[in-house]
């Protein structure tokens, strides 16, 4: 674990996904934002010694949760006194935001994509505008910014995140992949892939 004081406000607490795995927690988990979610915040937030890095007196905890890699998931926790109507909440829920920005997703061969997509039909999945490309001997899912926006598609991510062997949201190798694979299906690859 690794802690970064990004401001007097701002502190960014950092794991790995073997980290999380040994706390006995999933992206799942964490994306339902159940009991087990909550009991990781809260013992991620004792093990920072928050109030050593600032004083949290009254103020408000904000709790944003997100992965900004293959292997890499952070907690940033922010102390306002701004947020709107905030004891209109009930006392023990804690309101997290979720942001995703991983836009490129890899696959070790298309029958992973097949057998993503049989599950993304039973599960109802969100999509929005993705291409499957092939680059060497690697198969990547592309979604658009509006696509991994949408508030649905943090679920498809949870279940991409569980099939893909890695995905990214750095912009140089989506660079490489538009300029120098192939598109296998354009626009709405999965949409159509699931219907195979």
């Amino acid at each position: 674990m690794k802690i970064e004081k990004i401001d007097d406000n701002k502190v960014k607490i950092i794991l790995s996904f073997e980290e999380l795995e040994m706390r006995n927690i999933t992206l799942s988990d964490i994306e339902k934002n159940n009991v087990a979610a909550r009991k990781l915040f809260t013992s991620l937030i004792e093990e920072s010694n928050l109030d050593e890095l600032f004083s949290c007196d009254d103020s408000q905890l904000f709790i944003e949760a997100s992965s900004d890699n293959t292997n890499t998931f952070i907690l940033t926790i922010t102390k306002t006194d701004d947020l709107p109507d905030i004891n209109s909440y009930p006392k023990n829920e804690n309101k997290t935001l979720y942001r995703i920005d991983s836009r490129l997703y890899e696959f070790n061969s298309l029958d992973v994509i097949l057998d993503f997509c049989k599950i993304a039909k039973e599960e109802n999945l969100f999509f929005g505008k993705n291409t499957l490309y092939k680059y060497e001997d690697k198969y990547y899912l592309l979604f658009s910014d509006s696509a991994i926006k949408n508030k649905r598609f943090i679920k498809t991510y949870i279940m991409l995140s569980e099939y893909c062997s890695r995905y990214f949201s750095y912009d140089m190798f989506y660079t490489t992949i538009i300029e120098k694979s192939k598109v296998i299906v354009a626009n709405r690859a999965l949409q159509k892939l699931i219907n195979i």
